[in-house]
């Protein structure tokens, strides 16, 4: 993880140990949360942005390797490809972990927007049942 994706990440506990202190039943914490949700919404963004960085970095340095691991290898090609393969193994676990990180920033970002989604709803219901009330008194 670079120094980018660590303060972001940062930044998203920050919010989440707000929301957490915040009632899903109470209409005031519902405008609340809506908008630390949005908040939350566009720093996981630039965390699937970054994390997808990452991966295709990792991707392309491991196939550089490769490349150059075959081509300044000796022998028969199968033993060029052995070599490689020995070579990128790190490169490998590196391109793994930064694709696991992608998927689930990409996963926590389609779960917060299904988050503002019920939300907003929440807050609609409550909303229309404060004024029934209002409109019988």
């Amino acid at each position: 993880m670079n120094d980018k994706i660590i303060k972001r990440m940062e930044q998203l506990e920050r919010i989440n140990s707000n929301i957490k202190q915040l009632d899903h039943e109470e209409l005031a914490h519902l405008y609340e949360l809506v908008r630390l949700y949005n908040e939350a919404l566009y720093i996981v963004g630039d965390l699937v942005a970054e994390s997808a960085y990452v991966k295709d970095t990792a991707y392309l340095e491991r196939k550089r390797i490769h490349a150059e691991t075959v081509i300044n290898g000796t022998g028969t090609v199968a033993m060029k490809e052995a070599n490689a393969e020995l070579t990128i193994h790190e490169y490998r676990k590196q391109e793994r972990d930064a694709n696991a990180l992608y998927i689930k920033f990409k996963n926590r970002q389609s779960a917060i927007e299904n988050s503002i989604v019920d939300l907003r709803q929440k807050r609609n219901r409550l909303e229309n049942e404060l004024q029934a009330v209002n409109d019988r008194r």
